[in-house]
């Protein structure tokens, strides 16, 4: 009985196997197959790395500009902590771009230029970081001793100049009041001036602190990913309703040709 069923099908087989049915069950099996084969594709897992990366990124560089305004005005700030966090952002910016040279050949990803923007921004931004707390610290201990010192000489004449200090401690570039500075010993205005010096170099240090290029280099190749994986997600979704349509197409095809190969 088991032959006869076997020799049975292997005549319908050969019968059949001409039939435009049996071709467009074959056809629709290998479309089946392709859909398949793309829709188990790993893009969005390295997309969904790349924007939690480029998120901590923007994170972590935010609480450092906050630690930075407490460096910019109280000089007892242990800098050693932000020193540490800003080696972190620096290696997080690099190896995004390494990573991103790796995966080009297999997965899409932003253009190379946008990467090498935000990796020299970054560099660029901690660099400017790195030289601006040791030279901030060093002129707040100078400011205080200078304040000190002014106090010892004259409370009555020093108290405009004080103000003038503590303005240039919250950040803002003071220029020296030539006529405030007559009435200075030659040794406290030499040193006066030069503090006032120092704290206009260190503004505009500040300012392009202030300015991060490097978030909104993140912030392009963020939006990008999160656009890249939008589609990916629309594109998933359009293949499984493709999916689903070929599979019901593929059964009727196959309950058509079971019910004519009983004929």
């Amino acid at each position: 009985m088991a032959g006869d069923k076997f020799h049975s099908i292997g005549e319908i087989l050969r019968s059949r196997i001409n039939t435009p049915l049996v071709w467009g069950i074959l056809l629709l099996t290998l479309a089946l197959t392709v859909l398949f084969y793309f829709s188990q594709k790993q893009q969005q897992e390295v997309y969904n790395r790349y924007i939690e990366t480029l998120s901590d990124y923007k994170f972590f560089a935010s609480r450092i500009m906050q630690k930075m305004e407490r460096v910019r005005i109280a000089p007892e700030t242990d800098p050693a902590p932000l020193m540490s966090s800003l080696r972190g952002l620096r290696e997080t910016a690099v190896s995004v771009y390494a990573a991103s040279e790796n995966a080009r050949s297999v997965t899409w990803m932003p253009e190379e230029r946008e990467f090498e923007r935000f990796e020299n921004a970054a560099i660029g931004w901690v660099a400017s970081v790195n030289r601006y707390i040791p030279q901030r610290v060093e002129w707040l201990d100078s400011a205080g001793i200078l304040l000190k010192t002014l106090n010892r000489w004259n409370v009555i004449f020093a108290e405009p100049l004080v103000t003038q200090i503590d303005s240039a401690r919250m950040g803002f570039a003071v220029v020296p009041d030539s006529l405030q500075m007559k009435k200075l010993p030659d040794s406290l205005r030499i040193r006066f001036i030069k503090l006032l010096e120092k704290n206009a170099e260190m503004t505009a240090l500040w300012n392009r602190i202030d300015s991060d290029e490097s978030l909104v280099r993140c912030d392009n190749l963020l939006q990008a990913f999160k656009m890249q994986s939008l589609q990916n997600r629309e594109m998933k979704f359009w293949i499984q309703q493709v999916f689903y349509l070929i599979s019901i197409v593929l059964l009727l095809f196959t309950l058509f040709f079971v019910v004519r190969s009983r004929k």
